[in-house]
């Protein structure tokens, strides 16, 4: 079996990211499984129907070491919900700040998962930091190169490789990323702040990881 979950808790925040699930979706006909508990009150009751039938899940969203959060960070799968353990035993790749430490925390493998990572203008309010960088230098239209920087990261490593090789796609994931960096530097040097975006794209590939 090759059933693929892909969980998109969409907000303001993230609707960004809209390209990405379709482009799942399509690849590998994916179930889908949008909204959260907030706005469905059977929500918790389908994502664990369809995650027991899965065996590779993706979430894109936000997270923490503890949880994985939906519209305004409302907790949808935490351990008051008792639905950690959804991911057992699956491929998993999870979109979301923390979400390595989330998965190294509950001792998950075959998973891909992120650091922190600035994508909305809350990240980048003045006086933020992110691995000393002063991002909070970056301009709405920084963000938003930041954000087609990462569609095109995820497209890329979709057309190129396949998540059902977790290793695999971290690796294509880590290349395309490091694809768009050069294209920053070389090709981006019109914005006052491209170095700074560069920096920016490298340790989010470096705070990803891949668990075996």
């Amino acid at each position: 079996m090759n059933n693929v979950l892909c969980i998109f808790p969409k907000d303001c925040t993230t609707e960004f990211l809209s390209p990405v699930y379709k482009s799942i979706v399509s690849a590998y006909s994916a179930t889908e499984l949008l909204g959260d508990p907030t706005v469905d009150d059977d929500y918790l009751e389908k994502l664990d129907s369809e995650a027991s039938q899965a065996d590779s899940i993706i979430f894109i969203g936000h997270g923490s070491s503890r949880a994985l959060y939906g519209i305004n960070f409302n907790e949808i799968i935490c351990e008051e919900n008792e639905n950690i353990e959804i991911f057992r035993g699956k491929r998993i790749i999870l979109f979301a700040c923390k979400s390595i430490d989330f998965i190294r925390h509950f001792k998950f493998n075959n998973a891909i998962g992120f650091g922190l990572m600035p994508t909305s203008t809350f990240d980048i309010q003045p006086g933020k930091s992110f691995h000393n960088l002063p991002i909070g230098e970056l301009s709405v239209e920084d963000l938003d190169y930041i954000r087609c920087c990462i569609v095109r990261i995820w497209q890329n490593s979709l057309s190129e490789s396949d998540i059902f090789d977790v290793r695999k796609f971290y690796n294509s994931f880590s290349f395309h990323t490091n694809v768009e960096i050069v294209n920053c530097l070389l090709n981006h040097k019109s914005a006052p702040n491209y170095r700074l975006i560069s920096d920016v794209l490298y340790y989010m590939k470096e705070d990803m990881d891949y668990i075996q």
